[in-house]
């Protein structure tokens, strides 16, 4: 934002440069007492201040008075376009230099300091002293402007990809971004920048694992602004770990909506905490408080990945749910966790679902492996009145070992001649496809 508001002030002050040149291009001379616009003795003039835009304004007026609307209108469109085109170019011009200018700083502060950061990060001493790291890096102290700072945002982006919040090295890199002054201009960016600023710098602060005050984060994670609040309470669930997951715990806060974003992130949040070696959240009270079927979903999914087999077991009561896209969360769930357990409750209630859900059911069959369900797939072959879900069912079949094939080549021996093409179709490399 602040790029912007110095490329349109630059814009401005050149627009009113190249009037003032424009104007100078009138004869004049020197006035013979001040605030004198035109001598009567002779036809120069002087111009100055707002009245070169005012010359020039009745100069159009007066020069076109005789033309009718339509061809002064037209007129004015021409020179205003003619105005916003030398603007433009202004603009542009400014806005690729300083792109130029920060791709060079950029590359130079990476090509120096990346590979050495690195090395501070693999150090076997987990707590080196800030002279220590400074003299590892090679560092030179100065004070960095505020879109040198955002650069070096980046490049501790890219060392934080070799840590990690339960990384005992973690404490290096946290001194090495002191060292630098980053943390001081992130801290004073949340307390006193800009709203859009201040969401930029706490997702900067998420993937740099940067640890901030707990003053500043109490301030974030109830502060009035939605994005703002979400995007501090995913880094808190990210570092904390006294209770990392008391905002998931307030019924309140979890009737608002998450969009695909959100659930982007917050799954690459558990699977960060995962990583640490740290536990889960408790997903069945999450269940059981939320009123979004949205996030229900979301979470259903999320136990595949980071639940218990009790909560899995939990899951499994969503079958028969009065919200079809919650069924379908759950034998989602079920598939990627390759719970083996529900395979016979699927079965059972595989009549009551809709196509689209028996689809997702035949999957998630498959995914789990086990080599039971072959019986349960020629069922669904012969008894369904979908063709998309019979060839859902012979793929399953197709894709289940050679067992699966000798039933597959079996069903295909007997079938009717207008069937064949269903078979046709999953034998086909090329198209063997759900989506198709």
């Amino acid at each position: 934002m602040k790029r912007w508001w110095i490329i349109v002030c630059v814009a401005a002050v050149a627009a009113g440069f190249l009037l003032v040149v424009w104007a100078d291009s009138v004869p004049t001379r020197p006035a013979i007492y001040g605030g004198a616009e035109m001598s009567p003795l002779t036809q120069a003039y002087q111009l100055w201040g707002w009245n070169v835009p005012r010359y020039y304004y009745y100069l159009f007026v007066h020069l076109f008075a005789g033309y009718p609307w339509v061809v002064r209108v037209a007129y004015a469109i021409i020179i205003l376009c003619c105005i916003g085109f030398l603007v433009l170019v202004v603009v542009m011009t400014v806005d690729v230099i300083i792109r130029r200018r920060d791709r060079k700083k950029y590359e130079k502060i990476r090509n120096k300091y990346l590979e050495k950061l690195k090395s501070v990060c693999y150090a076997e001493v987990e707590n080196l002293p800030t002279e220590e790291i400074s003299r590892r890096i090679d560092y030179k102290p100065r004070r960095w402007k505020d879109w040198e700072m955002r650069l070096w945002a980046n490049v501790f982006i890219e060392v934080s990809r070799f840590t990690n919040t339960q990384n005992p090295n973690l404490t290096n890199i946290q001194r090495a971004m002191r060292l630098v002054g980053f943390t001081d201009y992130v801290e004073h960016q949340l307390a006193n920048g800009s709203r859009l600023s201040k969401l930029q710098m706490i997702h900067t602060v998420r993937l740099t694992n940067m640890q901030l005050p707990n003053s500043l984060v109490t301030r974030l994670v109830n502060d009035k602004d939605i994005q703002l609040r979400r995007a501090s309470r995913l880094y808190y669930m990210c570092t904390s770990k006294d209770d990392p997951y008391v905002f998931f715990e307030e019924e309140s806060k979890l009737g608002i909506s998450f969009s695909q974003w959100d659930m982007m992130e917050l799954h690459e949040i558990f699977r960060q905490v995962d990583d640490g070696g740290r536990p889960a959240p408790l997903f069945v009270p999450i269940l059981q408080r939320v009123q979004n079927n949205g996030i229900i979903g979301f979470m259903i999914q999320e136990i595949a990945y980071w639940g218990s087999d009790q909560e899995m077991r939990y899951v499994m009561d969503y079958f028969e749910s009065d919200d079809f896209s919650l069924r379908r969360a759950a034998f989602v769930s079920m598939g990627v966790r390759r719970f083996a357990e529900s395979e016979k409750a699927m079965e059972r209630v595989f009549y009551k679902q809709t196509e689209a859900n028996r689809r997702v059911i035949l999957n998630s069959l498959l995914a789990i492996g086990s080599g039971r369900a072959l019986p349960f797939y020629c069922d669904t072959y012969h008894g369904s009145v979908s063709d998309f879900t019979r060839r859902t069912a012979l793929q399953c079949l197709w894709k289940s070992g050679l067992k699966g094939q000798a039933v597959f080549n079996s069903l295909k021996a007997e079938a009717a001649p207008e069937a064949l093409i269903l078979f046709k179709h999953v034998e086909s490399p090329i198209i063997n496809s759900d989506a198709i």
